[in-house]
Order: structure tokens, then sequence, then C-alpha cells
């Protein structure tokens, strides 16, 4: 959490940090117009509608809850049948990259390659489990880029990824649309930040939440041997050819991860596994904020 607690910016944007009640910038906390007030004031009803599923979802993939609340109310408004279609849309089939669907507002070409699922259609992005499965699979994917700070999900969510956009009228410099504009992220913020304060005053908070995370509730990882057999098999760049972590950590569902520095990443790993985002699978997001500048490799259990 420290990289999210702290001042920052990009390129040369308005500074923001998080606290315990929501995201603030160097002018302050971050105003709507009264037009757009029905946005925050949807919270409540998000979590009743969907909260058991947007429960399920962060803990299977490791995505604070107000992420998922804040993209379905910003989105669709709550409404699972819901669609939109953009320039060049000609039908489902032919056009699968032209329409977005469901709560999530996924386009249903991003659906079928991030699950590569080829049959994914209108009617599986309408079903709202589907939707929470492929937010938490998207902001899971995209957490290499955007380490779950508030700012940078809403710029990868509505732009794909990261890209500057420097209009005077932008504050954050991230693109969203309408280009030149805030309007996106401003939205995305105001509401994160609802709910992340309705989230904390309630007890039943999910374990995967910044309400939780700023609450301080613990999670106390246990240190743990790796396996010889494992550790036979990988070398490191100190060629001793034994694995030598900075840390061995044993998670609640019994497997085992080790913490490497970023100049010490066992070269005997595949390609595929080097992709950082790919080593955040298993762990809980209060391990992932104390430990935001490493690289985690997941080990079989010992």
């Amino acid at each position: 959490m420290h990289h999210l607690i702290r001042w920052q910016a990009f390129r040369n944007s308005t500074r923001w940090r998080l606290t315990s009640r929501g995201l603030v910038t160097c002018r302050g906390p971050v105003r709507i117009s009264k037009e757009q007030h029905y946005r925050v004031k949807t919270v409540p009803k998000a979590w009743k509608r969907y909260g058991a599923l947007i429960r399920a979802a962060a803990d299977k993939y490791r995505v604070p809850a107000e992420l998922f609340v804040t993209i379905i109310i910003n989105e669709s408004g709550l409404r699972p049948k819901s669609f939109q279609t953009y320039s060049g849309y000609i039908d489902d089939r032919k056009t699968p990259h032209r329409i977005s669907v469901g709560l999530g507002a996924v386009l249903i070409s991003t659906a079928r390659y991030m699950l590569k699922d080829d049959t994914i259609d209108r009617a599986w992005l309408q079903n709202p489990e589907n939707t929470m499965r492929m937010i938490g699979v998207y902001l899971d994917r995209h957490y290499r880029i955007t380490g779950f700070d508030p700012v940078k999900v809403a710029g990868s969510y509505n732009a794909g990824a990261l890209h500057h956009q420097k209009g005077p009228a932008n504050r954050w410099k991230l693109r969203n649309y309408p280009i030149g504009k805030s309007i996106y992220i401003d939205h995305f913020v105001a509401v994160f930040d609802e709910a992340m304060r309705f989230l904390s005053d309630r007890p039943d908070r999910p374990r995967e939440s910044f309400a939780a995370l700023f609450a301080g509730e613990p999670t106390v990882p246990v240190k743990v041997r790796i396996p010889e057999s494992w550790s036979r098999r990988h070398s490191t760049r100190n060629g001793h050819g034994h694995l030598t972590p900075t840390e061995t950590r044993l998670l609640t569902d019994g497997s085992s991860v080790a913490i490497y520095r970023n100049d010490s990443l066992p070269t005997g790993l595949t390609k595929q596994h080097r992709n950082n985002h790919l080593f955040f699978r298993h762990l809980s997001h209060s391990q992932l904020a104390n430990m935001s500048r490493w690289n985690r490799v997941t080990l079989p259990s010992p």
C-alpha cells in the first residue's frame, strides 16, 4: 500500500494519493457535477444487489472490492442487460470488437481474448456472475501497470492501457473518453471514494478491499522451506544452482510463495512466468500492497 498512500502523478498531472476515506488530490477531493451525484448514491444499491458476487470475485482474483463496485456503476448503471455499440458496428458476429456488453461494459472480443473462449457472446456477458469474472480477470492482468491505483485502473479500463493525453482540461494526463477531458476518471474516483467509505463503515467488509486494508485487518504469513526438488530444477543468477529468495511465505490456501528482489529473479523460470502480473494471482491484496516492489513466484506446496 505504500506506493498508493504517497503523493504521485502521471507525466505532469495533478498529484494524488490514497487515504482511509478515499483518494485526494493536491487540490482536495475530486468533485463531480450535481447531475452526476446519482452515481455516488448508487453504491448501497450496488452492494445490496451484487455484493455477494463482488465478494466472491474479489476473493478469487485478489482484486479490491471497491473497484468492482465502481466499474459496474459507472459502466452500466447496474443494468446487466445493457450494451453499447461503436462506430463501424455491423453485428455481434462480424464486429465483436465494436460492442460492449453487461455490467462491466466489456467488449465481446476482449472477453474472448482474455478467457481464450471464442464461444463467449452477448448473452454470456449479460450474466452478472460472468461479468464479475471478466472484471476480475481484466484488473488482475493489468495490475502490472496499475498497481490497483484507482486513477490508473480507471485509465486502463477505459482506454485499454495507460496512454498519455496532455489536454489542458485533463487533470490526470491519462487518456480517457471523451478525449481531452478528465470526465471518466473524475466519475470513477468519485464513486470509488464513496464505495470505500461505504465498505469502511461495514463490519462485514470484504477481506479483499482497501477498506479492510486501511482498517489494519491482519494477514500474517508464515515462513516455510522451499521443496529441495523444486530448488534443484532452477538456478539463480548467482550461479550457485539454488534459489535464494529474500523471503518465503505460506499462504492460507496452502501454497507457498518465494519473494525475490528484481535483480535476483531465478533464470530458470519460463518467459511466461517472468511476466510479473502472473505472479500476483495467489497473493492477497494485503500482501500485494506490502510487497509492491518485489517480484513474486508461486511455488508448489511443500
